[in-house]
């Protein structure tokens, strides 16, 4: 654990630019899952108006790194008037192969719902699907620890 963390750490970009931006609807998250059949992936959801949220970002590269087998997958749940923030906060790290999407609907509600229905939008919130798309969920930043569980068992 205390390995990963060293890896975590010392993988921070000090900056480079970001994947395309998508756009995040209500179908969105099953065209990933059925793209991603079989195969396990982090859904990470963010914004950045949440200081925890920003915090972590740089980590996501370096989850990148230590485990490049796992696809990343990270949804700005900001609304569609931030997507120039989001963008830019974005273009500040090295997350070349790490999917980025934006909400795109004013009705964050609706597109949180279509995530988790029991989701009520508290950030950060991240998902992990194992090979077959069984979901572990968790609100606020994770430990190492924690991501050694989840993706250390996959």
């Amino acid at each position: 654990m205390r390995a990963l963390l060293m890896v975590l750490m010392m993988a921070l970009p000090a900056w480079a630019a970001a994947a395309e931006l998508q756009s995040f609807d209500a179908d969105s998250l099953s065209r990933i899952r059925r793209e991603l059949a079989g195969r396990p992936f982090v859904l990470a959801l963010w914004s950045v108006h949440c200081e925890p949220c920003r915090e972590e970002m740089p980590h996501w590269r370096a989850l990148r790194a230590a485990y490049p087998d796992v696809p990343v997958v990270l949804v700005a749940a900001d609304e569609p008037g931030e997507r120039d923030r989001v963008r830019d906060f974005l273009s500040s790290h090295d997350l070349a192969d790490v999917r980025t999407y934006a909400f795109d609907d004013a009705m964050t509600e609706r597109l949180r719902y279509s995530v988790d229905p029991k989701w009520r939008g508290e950030l950060p919130r991240t998902y992990y699907y194992d090979a077959a798309h069984r979901v572990r969920a968790k609100s606020g930043r994770l430990s190492a620890a924690q991501w050694e569980q989840w993706l250390g068992t996959r």
